[in-house]
């Protein structure tokens, strides 16, 4: 395997350019953003699936533009009443 432009650092997330890459493996790494150090803490960009905590605040967002929509639904259907 060809060495990747970069890594991702499992603890923080950042891109990591500064590794040392060997026989398809990582050999070295470090995270200039958090100091980790650990090269079992990489990934491979393509392999790099981000922590739920990201899929957990776009469902939240989603659920409060339902809410809103809900809302103004209501507001709509009092509107009507009242006429």
């Amino acid at each position: 395997m060809a060495r990747p432009d970069y890594l991702i650092c499992l603890e923080c997330e950042s891109e990591v350019a500064d590794f040392i890459w060997r026989d398809g493996e990582i050999r070295r790494a470090t995270c200039e953003v958090c100091g980790n150090s650990d090269i079992d803490a990489f990934s491979l960009p393509e392999e790099f699936e981000p922590e739920d905590d990201e899929k957990e605040d776009e469902d939240l967002e989603d659920e409060e533009e339902d809410e809103d929509l809900d809302d103004y639904e209501e507001e709509e259907e009092e509107e009507e009443e009242d006429r």
